[in-house]
């Protein structure tokens, strides 16, 4: 039995169940007013939402240098509910509300503690990408945030069950990862790195199998890859001039990448990190020394994902480099806290609702603000 504040009690299932209902309710009272205070702000378009209405005429193989993955969604969604603001913003949040499903189901799957989980999910609305840039004007990351997300689940379901149709999924979930966003395909190449690196996951690897995924990504990005080809100079865009910025600088180029990166890491990560700090405080030199082969993979998959990115920095000069051009990678981060915290076995009363409390601040005035701002 569990104690109330009026004197009365509970049941301990029932408590449970309540423990696992409140989030639940949050995260559809927090899309539920994203929703309506982005049809309150009216037809003030950012950016990316005006290119999506632009080019929501038309379905293609592709449309410029972004890949078309979200644009063909808002196509389908505008042929059943129309073209407009509702749409933009039902389609937005439902993408996310997707992506938090997804890693969520993915922890699930590699945890043990039940609401270790809600460390991920919640974790998730941490990210500063996910609250305030997403709330702002994104629209190819969002599907890049789901994609990520799926792409997590499918690896949990290979581990449970190294099945034919599980490789196929991941290679459909690759596909469709890269048809979200191009920097996607840096994440299962450093994925088939990690699972290496760690002796008892290699089985995945060295796997015939891994043929069915290879077919299957193939298979779902292939027609966008052969437009893109045929269309290099569209595709490639100015991605590479805005990520070299300023022609001269004082400092080599190779300590500016260097900063940049380092910079945008902090920034994706930090709020997140410190908000797990306050839950868990007193906890957190056991949750960082705590290991699992989990924590080990996605740890790598992380890092060599960071690598990647700052190989290719080098390879163009870039000297510029912003959080939310690296904001898909870290989707995996509240994943990789959630796994830390359960391989240290850390159980802190109130945990959750904690999180809840800390997590519902930030991004409830992160909307007011975004709401508020719209209006100067």
């Amino acid at each position: 039995m569990t104690d109330t504040t009026d004197g009365s009690y509970v049941s301990a299932p029932r408590a449970a169940r309540l423990d696992a209902l409140l989030p639940v309710l949050l995260l559809a009272t927090y899309f539920t007013a994203s929703f309506a205070l982005r049809l309150l702000r009216g037809g003030d378009l950012g950016s990316d939402e005006a290119e999506q209405i632009r080019l929501a005429h038309a379905l293609q193989l592709g449309y410029g240098d972004q890949p078309p993955l979200y644009n063909w969604l808002f196509y389908c969604f505008g042929k059943v509910f129309g073209v407009s603001v509702d749409t933009l913003a039902f389609l937005k949040n439902a993408t996310l509300l997707v992506s938090c499903v997804f890693l969520g189901l993915a922890t699930q799957k590699l945890v043990g503690a039940r609401n270790t989980v809600w460390i991920a999910v919640l974790g998730l609305l941490s990210l500063p990408a996910v609250f305030l840039l997403a709330q702002r004007d994104l629209t190819h990351s969002i599907g890049a945030f789901a994609a990520v997300a799926f792409f997590l689940y499918v690896l949990a379901r290979m581990d449970e069950r190294a099945s034919t149709g599980n490789y196929a999924l991941l290679g459909a979930a690759a596909g469709i990862g890269f048809l979200a966003k191009y920097n996607f395909a840096i994440i299962p190449v450093s994925t088939v790195v990690a699972l290496l690196l760690e002796p008892s996951m290699r089985r995945l690897v060295l796997n015939w199998r891994l043929a069915a995924t290879i077919a299957v990504g193939l298979v779902v990005a292939g027609p966008h890859v052969y437009w893109a080809l045929t269309h290099l100079d569209a595709a490639a865009g100015d991605t590479v001039s805005k990520m070299q910025g300023v022609a001269s600088h004082a400092a080599p180029i190779q300590l500016l990448a260097t900063w940049q990166l380092l910079a945008s890491i902090v920034k994706c990560s930090a709020l997140t990190v410190a908000i797990l700090a306050v839950v868990y405080r007193g906890h957190i030199r056991a949750i960082f020394v705590a290991s699992s082969e989990w924590t080990r993979v996605i740890g790598w998959m992380l890092a060599i994902s960071m690598f990647l990115v700052f190989a290719i920095m080098l390879a163009v000069d870039a000297t510029m480099m912003r959080p939310k051009w690296i904001s898909i990678f870290f989707v995996a981060f509240p994943l990789y806290l959630a796994l830390k915290v359960d391989a240290a076995g850390v159980q802190v009363a109130g945990a959750t609702g904690k999180l809840m409390g800390l997590v519902g601040a930030v991004i409830f005035i992160s909307l007011g603000i975004v709401f508020a701002g719209s209006f100067h």
